[in-house]
């Protein structure tokens, strides 16, 4: 099965279910060690994405506010949930999506972050880091819209963490200009990741099905100058400032 076709066919199953829709908690994540090991590196919206009543989400959602170290901790069993898995072909995917009673979709207002995602069998978790600038958000727009087999128990469930980047005052105060209808510039869809299991939601939406990038982050080199800012203006400066931590989250973690 090449591509082309497993899209069609992911998008034909799309048709034949149901919608359910629900809101994204986003929760403020400050590590507390992070030379050891995060949850959500800086700049990104980071969702957790598993099956509803699974307790991995209330374990992200008790890390971030538990014991020093003990977000630490749980991103070390996460990552190692991943570790020896291998790519998967279109078919296969779309045979572990088909069999899924549910997949989901999910936006942030109007656009579309990722598509075509479930949680893979084994670490049954997705992890989706999505670049984020610093701005405002509207956490009532994060929305998780489930395509559902009609009459099939279980679903999914998502929540989501938020790491600030670090800015400086003038970057912050042109984020902060950016106007309520331009929100949505303010978080991207993520590119590209390391240690994939399967290619097939990144072929759809650009967007790893499995593994989020969870080792250390690097030492923070994104920034605007305050005459490149003052140039710019602050709608441009955000998008700029969104596109550079798109490329600091697809570095090679190798």
């Amino acid at each position: 099965m090449d591509r082309s076709t497993a899209l069609q066919l992911a998008a034909d199953e799309m048709e034949e279910r149901e919608l359910r829709r629900s809101r994204i908690e986003i929760i403020d994540y400050v590590p507390s060690d992070p030379s050891q090991g995060v949850l959500a590196p800086p700049g990104s919206i980071t969702v957790f994405v598993a099956h509803d009543g699974d307790p991995i989400l209330q374990r992200v959602r008790d890390a971030t506010s538990g014991p020093a170290g003990a977000d630490v901790q749980l991103s070390r069993e996460i990552r190692a949930m991943f570790e020896g898995r291998e790519r998967s072909s279109y078919y296969h995917a779309y045979r572990l999506l088909r069999a899924s009673a549910s997949f989901a979709t999910i936006r942030y207002g109007a656009k579309t972050l990722a598509t075509n995602i479930f949680p893979p069998p084994g670490p049954n978790l997705l992890v989706l880091e999505n670049p984020f600038n610093g701005g405002r958000l509207d956490p009532g727009e994060f929305t998780l819209v489930e395509h559902h087999v009609p009459g099939a128990e279980g679903g999914l469930a998502a929540i989501a963490l938020r790491h600030m980047p670090p800015l400086t005052e003038a970057e912050r105060a042109a984020v902060e200009q950016v106007p309520e209808s331009q929100l949505e510039m303010n978080v991207a869809m993520r590119a590209d990741c390391c240690d994939n299991w399967t290619d097939y939601a990144q072929a759809v939406i650009a967007v790893t099905i499995a593994m989020a990038c969870m080792a250390a982050p690097r030492p923070e080199d994104v920034s605007l100058s305050a005459e490149g800012i003052e140039r710019l203006g602050p709608a441009a400066s955000a998008r700029k400032l969104l596109n550079l931590r798109r490329e600091l989250l697809g570095h090679d973690h190798g």
